[in-house]
């Protein structure tokens, strides 16, 4: 016990502090006493009694002790981020996974990956539809998640970006402001989530605009009925309505980068949710009854961290779920949250994957169309002589 608690100080840098406030305070204190030539001398009867440890199961312990040491390496890897370049290197045609995350993009990704909800999809059983990942679909949210991108081309045919030497790559497809004929990013996880609600037996419409006054054309993504949450511990959602906006957004998107996503955790998340709140709900020009209903913005980041009012409205489901907090037990309740925390990760990933395929497939469209137009060129601009062209046999 002594040399295990003194390999925790030492080798692995939990503080005494920390470690007191796990452990018995005199059992730290027995084990860091500096050993003499016999080493480490017993404990007393008064030592191994513990009395003044905290009154805590074994596994308690435990699981404080592993999110101390998983903060710790938190911060030693987010320190060994400056190791990175400052501005990337970019992958090649020759080597499409080549290239190197520069240092803001490295921290926006991991500090959304280490958020609420984050990568909840490596965890998903595919037990059931919700939580199944198409192979292909996998591989990519892997390597975005390890921050590997790959080279698609020399400058975006939507928005025109690369041609003061920037290379195009998946980032760019998945962020590029233009639509074309990427998916919509939000549709999937909207009716991932209605399904999820179907199977809880929670009343919803998705698309409506019932809740909203005439004077604009405003529509809902998923409008949850009012006393349709009557397990919910917060008397907002067990008493009314939810306007439940769904969005995504991108912490490796220039806006949210100079909004500082490398240096600070959930900007995007709240910069969308700040938007939707100016867009729906601004002084003086609420567009809906706040008597009846309540606006919650579902906002997920692209490495899987949710908004604080996206996760709060996980969490006040799962409680529903289990029939409120007098109810079910909080263990049953941290099994329908992890649950639908996957399904909202696995939904978003499929999405962002198929929108990066879909934009892959414009570009080879538009390659292909401009191939043809050359060769076209070219055979009409093949020089002729006695009435046959030069290369005819």
């Amino acid at each position: 016990m002594g040399d295990a608690i003194k390999e925790l100080n030492q080798e692995h840098g939990v503080s005494v502090e920390i470690l007191k406030g796990i452990l018995p305070p005199s059992w730290v204190e027995w084990a860091l006493e500096p050993t003499g030539e016999t080493g480490r001398r017993q404990p007393t009867v008064a030592e191994r009694a513990a009395h003044d440890g905290e009154s805590t199961t074994p596994r308690k312990a435990q699981h404080k002790l592993g999110k101390a040491i998983n903060k710790i390496q938190l911060e030693k890897f987010m320190e060994s981020l400056e190791h990175l370049p400052q501005e990337a290197v970019p992958p090649t045609r020759d080597n499409p996974y080549g290239g190197q995350e520069a240092r803001n993009m490295a921290y926006a990704r991991t500090r959304s990956s280490q958020g609420q909800g984050g990568h909840a999809f490596l965890r998903a059983a595919p037990t059931d539809r919700a939580r199944e990942i198409p192979s292909n679909e996998f591989v990519y949210a892997t390597r975005r998640a390890l921050g590997v991108e790959e080279f698609l081309a020399e400058r975006c045919p939507r928005c025109h970006r690369g041609r003061e030497g920037e290379i195009i790559t998946t980032v760019h497809a998945r962020t590029c402001r233009r639509d074309g004929a990427q998916v919509n990013m939000h549709e999937p996880l909207k009716y991932a989530l209605s399904r999820a609600l179907n199977g809880l037996r929670v009343k919803h419409d998705v698309e409506s605009g019932a809740p909203f006054t005439g004077e604009r054309n405003l529509s809902m993504d998923i409008v949850i009925r009012p006393g349709a949450l009557t397990n919910a511990s917060s008397p907002g959602y067990r008493n009314k309505g939810i306007l439940l906006d769904v969005t995504h957004a991108d912490p490796q998107a220039q806006v949210h980068l100079r909004n500082g996503s490398a240096t600070s955790d959930g900007i995007a998340a709240q910069a969308s949710e700040a938007r939707k709140r100016q867009h729906y709900a601004r002084p003086g020009h609420v567009s809906f009854d706040e008597r009846s209903f309540k606006l919650t913005t579902l906002a997920v980041e692209s490495f899987g961290r949710l908004g604080e009012e996206g996760y709060e409205f996980i969490d006040e489901l799962a409680t529903h779920a289990v029939g409120g907090r007098d109810g079910g037990t909080m263990a049953l309740k941290g099994v329908f949250k992890e649950r639908l925390l996957q399904i909202v990760s696995v939904a978003t990933q499929v999405a962002i994957s198929r929108r990066v395929q879909r934009y892959k497939l414009a570009l080879r469209g538009r390659q292909d169309a401009e191939n043809r137009r050359t060769r076209s060129t070219s055979d009409q601009s093949m020089p002729m002589i006695w009435g046959w062209s030069v290369d005819a046999s």
